[in-house]
């Protein structure tokens, strides 16, 4: 699997729910192993003041689809609403 390619199953999980593992945690996001080819990343955006990721954690979340360029899966936590939708709300369309 190289220059961006997943597996099948991997394709099969995209807009699924999966647990992983926190490895990391940044200003600019939260790593998660998910046991897959790629690593996860919940995204700033989707983070609140309140959340408390911790390394070792277990988190859930959508794996909403994989980027390319950061070559990483994008993790939506269970209580966010996808970032484009988020979008369109604030700015009324």
């Amino acid at each position: 699997m190289t220059n961006g390619q997943l597996s099948e199953y991997e394709q099969h999980l995209i807009g699924q729910m999966v647990d992983g593992e926190i490895e990391a945690v940044f200003r600019w996001g939260v790593i998660v192993d998910l046991g897959l080819s790629r690593v996860g990343l919940i995204d700033a955006l989707y983070i609140d003041a309140g959340d408390n990721y911790q390394v070792g954690d277990r988190v859930s979340g959508y794996l909403d689809c994989f980027d390319e360029q950061k070559d990483k899966f994008i993790l939506r936590p269970p209580s966010q609403i996808p970032l484009a939708e988020r979008l369109r709300r604030a700015t009324g369309q």
